[in-house]
């Protein structure tokens, strides 16, 4: 568990990085640190996903079940990213700098949100 969270933040540390070099990307790599860091939090709670086609999708349902209910525009931020880092992916699409500096600053704000809640249960 502490593992992934550690890898979520070289993720976001990463994706802050390439703010200055590549929007895409920095947006890719945000939203990867926010589904590492999911998995983080269902492994706290004991549970570890099955790999499958739409696991992002349950992971990142299982965050949303566990965290507080205040958190949910953050999820929601996440599954907007999700989506929109399919289009970029599998078709064309340009991701803005304003795009994602969002990104980047969801995934920040999300990191402390699951560290604080593994925190708070596991001392």
């Amino acid at each position: 568990m502490k593992q992934f969270l550690a890898d979520a933040r070289k993720k976001a540390a990463a994706a802050r990085k390439n703010l200055a070099i590549d929007e895409e990307t920095a947006h890719q790599t945000a939203y990867e640190a926010m589904p590492k860091a999911s998995l983080a939090l269902m492994l706290s709670h004991g549970q570890r996903p099955r790999v499958q086609l739409g696991h992002h999708v349950a992971i990142l349902d299982f965050a949303r079940r566990h965290l507080a209910p205040a958190h949910a525009p953050l999820l929601d931020l996440c599954d907007r990213m999700r989506r929109r880092r399919n289009i970029a992916f599998y078709d064309i699409a340009i991701i803005s700098e304003v795009e994602a500096e969002v990104a980047v600053e969801a995934a920040d704000d999300y990191l402390k949100v699951v560290a604080a809640d593994i925190q708070s249960r596991i001392p």
